[in-house]
This record gives structure tokens, C-alpha cells and sequence, in this order.
């Protein structure tokens, strides 16, 4: 590897495929990988469980203390995570953010049994580029680099996130990709819409 990182993030919204190519990842770079939503819920750093929204609401404070202590006890760590900006900018060396097109995504969660409610969240999230905007916002273009993993088979995204994180500077950092010039008006209102059309 060309560059040294210490502290990989592979972050998006959830149903991208970022655990699989985590663990993977972590395996290839004799990493640790940590899942940070399971590390919350296993150490219990949490304040309580939203029923309505079927998620834990995060310690964060608690949380990224825990991380701290993982990092300061390992040469790597890929952190796996739809949060990425909670995290502490000096420990974050690179983000990849996984990105998939909304209807797939909306598939793969509805393969999850995932409610509505939470379904429309995450894609909407997905297409609005949320993820993307906060790592930017918290860590700065020059660290944040997207991947967009439509169509592609894991082998794919995984040569290409250890491309990136090989030769960052040949690839483009900040925002690539934008599903809002590539779906209709109709498609995101759909996803607007507090039940699904004709019932899920």
C-alpha cells in the first residue's frame, strides 16, 4: 500500500454491502474491523430503543470512547458505520462511502422486512447523498471518496475500494454520485409518500 492509513472508514446507508466489504477488507489488510452499530448495541451504548423508529438512539459520547480504545490498541482499524461523523477527525485517516441506486436499495431492505417507515428513511437518505455530506462536513473533501457499487460484484467494489486507499490521488474525492438527475420527479416522490403504493 502506497499510503498508510491507520483509521479506515467504509461508511453508507444501510443495505449497501459496507459490512461484507469490511470484514473482507479487514482480512486483506490484517485490520480489525468493527461494526460500529453492533459494538453499541454488544457494549450496550445506547440510551434506549425508539419503537417507532425500530432503532437504537446511540451513546455517542460512550460510543466513541470505545472506539478511541480500540484504535489506541491496534496498528489498523476499518470502522464500518452509516454515522461516520461522530467520529473523531484525528483518528479518521479515509472515508469510503458505498453508494447503491435507490430502487435497489429499496429491495434489498425490503428483503430485511424493514418497515415503511424506515425503508423510505434510508433511501431518501440514499438519494439525498446524507452520508456523503456529513463525512464531507466532518472531515473535509480531501479524506471523503465514494464508490458507487450498482451493478458491481463484491470482488468489483473491493478492488476498487483497495484502489483508492493504494493510489488516492488518482481518484476523485467529494460528491461523484448524484441520483437525483438520474431518477424521475415521480420515483423521489415516491419515497415521500408515508405508505408504500398500492401496500408493501
Amino acid at each position: 500500500m502506497d499510503k498508510e492509513y491507520k483509521g479506515i472508514v467504509i461508511a453508507g446507508t444501510p443495505g449497501v454491502g459496507k459490512s461484507t466489504v469490511s470484514k473482507i477488507l479487514a482480512d486483506k489488510l490484517n485490520a480489525i474491523h468493527v461494526d460500529l452499530s453492533k459494538l453499541a448495541i454488544d457494549k450496550k451504548l445506547y440510551s434506549f430503543y425508539d419503537e417507532e423508529r425500530q432503532s437504537y438512539v446511540i451513546d455517542e459520547h460512550g460510543l466513541v470512547n470505545e472506539v478511541i480504545k480500540i484504535f489506541e490498541a491496534h496498528e489498523k482499524v476499518i470502522i464500518d458505520t452509516h454515522y461516520p461523523d461522530i467520529l473523531p477527525d484525528n483518528i479518521v485517516d479515509i472515508v469510503i462511502i458505498l453508494r447503491l441506486h435507490p430502487r435497489i436499495l429499496e429491495d434489498r431492505l425490503k428483503l430485511k422486512n424493514w418497515p415503511w417507515r424506515k425503508i423510505r428513511e434510508n433511501v431518501l437518505a440514499e438519494i439525498l447523498s446524507v452520508v456523503t455530506i456529513n463525512a464531507i462536513q466532518r472531515f473535509g473533501v480531501e479524506k471523503v471518496y465514494e464508490i458507487d457499487t450498482t451493478g458491481k460484484s463484491l470482488d468489483k467494489v473491493v478492488d476498487e475500494t483497495l484502489n483508492i486507499l493504494n493510489n488516492p490521488e488518482k481518484h476523485a474525492s467529494g460528491l461523484r454520485v448524484d441520483w437525483l438527475i438520474k431518477l424521475s420527479p415521480e420515483e423521489i416522490t415516491k419515497y415521500e409518500r408515508e405508505e408504500p403504493e398500492g401496500g408493501q
